[in-house]
């Protein structure tokens, strides 16, 4: 009896090891209001703590570009987790790796460049889109508090604003010690997002077929309702890393697309912080 049981957790094993299949089929689907809610619920924890903590933060004296990173990896983390606890217990049922179901899967060089063009294009796309969030910072309700860093206010140009007036409360120049805290935040916002939204939450839409891309995309978007002035951008390069997923079934071009994008971002700091 010890003998069969053993031979029968090797197997399990080695199955679980050896299965290099990950068919999106195979994953318990979601209904709408399922969905609805799994992108409700993040929505709700990351309104409060931008909208309610944040500005709690801010008021007590803490610079915007120090307490929104400090919120930010905080919820991100907690996010995170429960991403990772997700998909590992799906891996379990569906005896893949972690790292599979984390859909961090190789693929073909043409079908990298196909993913890089349109991401490229989305970039683009989005990028082009800066107007339009700008616009709605004037909108009332839309516009943008000040409790929220210079970087994700498309109304302020950084290359032509005082310093001063970009971070009230601390001077940039010299301020390396902020790249780290940055660095950490942005890292965990790339984690968090593809993994929870895309890797996670993508293949338990597959039963609304090329619907499920879109409506990713947009629930996406629509999770950062406490930053309601970048929709005009956050929608369309949110549909367009889901379609990039979709169609590749990895993970990969569209994590590593953020990290560029993220790693820009700090380059852009760096140039300020160095003056």
């Amino acid at each position: 009896m010890a003998i069969a049981t053993y031979q029968a957790t090797l197997t399990e094993g080695i199955i679980m090891t050896t299965d290099s299949s990950f068919d999106w089929h195979n994953v318990k689907q979601l209904t709408i209001t399922q969905i609805l809610l799994v992108v409700f619920i993040p929505s709700a924890f990351a309104f409060i703590g931008f909208r309610v903590v944040l500005p709690v933060l801010f008021k007590s004296g803490i610079p915007a570009i120090i307490a929104w990173p400090i919120v930010a990896s905080a919820m991100l983390s907690v996010l995170l987790i429960v991403a990772i606890i997700l998909l590992k217990k799906e891996a379990n049922v569906l005896r893949i790796s972690l790292f599979k179901r984390m859909l961090f899967k190789n693929i073909p060089i043409k079908k990298w460049a196909f993913c890089l063009l349109i991401l490229i294009l989305g970039g683009a796309v989005t990028v082009a889109f800066g107007s339009l969030s700008k616009l709605m910072t004037d909108i009332p309700g839309f516009s943008v508090p000040d409790y929220f860093p210079f970087f994700l206010n498309p109304a302020i140009d950084p290359t032509n604003t005082d310093p001063t007036v970009l971070t009230p409360g601390i001077s940039l120049e010299g301020a390396y010690w902020l790249l780290p805290l940055m660095a950490v935040t942005l890292f965990l916002n790339i984690l968090t997002e593809e993994l929870y939204f895309r890797a996670w939450l993508l293949p338990k839409m597959m039963k609304y077929g090329n619907a499920a891309w879109i409506m990713n995309g947009v629930l996406f978007g629509l999770y950062h309702s406490f930053q309601l002035w970048l929709l005009p951008q956050l929608i369309p390069i949110s549909i367009v890393f889901a379609f990039v997923v979709f169609r590749s079934r990895s993970i990969w071009p569209a994590f590593l697309f953020h990290i560029v994008v993220n790693i820009l971002v700090l380059v852009g700091v760096l140039t300020l912080i160095a003056g």
